[in-house]
């Protein structure tokens, strides 16, 4: 079972577009991946994101499924990825590069938000992931929406 990448870390982005990994995600990711590489590219509302070659590999079949059924959108959605995406090394630094597609596309400039989702890794213009991910302000929501895609799920499975 991999471990989830979870929280939040503030980063700066130096002169030749490289930004350092938190110690914490490459300590994850070192459990979870034998090479020190990520796939990079453009994610929802403009983030970026980084995703272990492992977990990418999981998931590309579905993704080329949809567009061997003729899905418009996956097609889309495969070349938009290809095109601003790379494999990056994580250097000895603990530091990957950025394409300048990618620099310009999350909008990021000397300071991003890494952000641990689960089983990938976002980053944000710090604007911008204030504005898509604003804090924890009603908890009768949070609890609506926990009873509705957790609870019911462990309700069905016996659990929780």
């Amino acid at each position: 079972m991999q471990l989830p990448f979870l929280g939040t870390w503030d980063c700066t982005i130096d002169s030749k577009r490289r930004l350092t990994l938190p110690a914490k995600l490459r300590e994850l990711l070192g459990s979870v991946e034998p090479t020190p590489q990520l796939i990079v590219t453009v994610g929802h509302k403009g983030c970026l994101l980084l995703i272990p070659p492992g977990l990418w590999n999981e998931l590309s079949p579905d993704l080329f499924r949809a567009i061997l059924g003729g899905d418009e959108g996956a097609l889309r959605l495969r070349s938009t990825m290809a095109l601003y995406g790379n494999v990056a090394r994580i250097d000895n630094s603990g530091r990957i590069s950025l394409t300048e597609k990618q620099v310009k596309v999350a909008g990021l400039e000397k300071e991003a938000v890494f952000f641990g989702n689960f089983n990938r890794i976002e980053v944000w213009n710090p604007s911008r992931f204030a504005v898509e991910n604003p804090p924890l302000e009603d908890p009768a929501e949070h609890d609506r929406l926990m009873a509705e895609y957790l609870d019911r799920r462990g309700t069905e499975k016996g659990s929780l």
